[in-house]
């Protein structure tokens, strides 16, 4: 399947990040319900003061049930 974009975000960074350092971003489906935490390492160092943007793609259907 093709990805389908699901949402974008965009926010300021608020402290230096060397891309030695690992990011996390978590998703909440509600207040307390959430999915798992993404850890990647940035391709970039990041400024304080850069703005960065989180995207969100489905690339894959979930299982039909029988």
């Amino acid at each position: 399947m093709e990805p389908i974009l699901i949402g974008q975000v965009e926010r300021k960074v608020t402290t230096d990040v060397p891309a030695s350092d690992e990011l996390r971003a978590l998703l909440r489906v509600v207040w307390t319900a959430k999915s798992g935490e993404v850890v990647f390492n940035p391709a970039e160092d990041l400024k304080r003061g850069d703005i960065i943007r989180v995207t969100v793609e489905k690339v894959s259907e979930a299982p039909k049930a029988d």
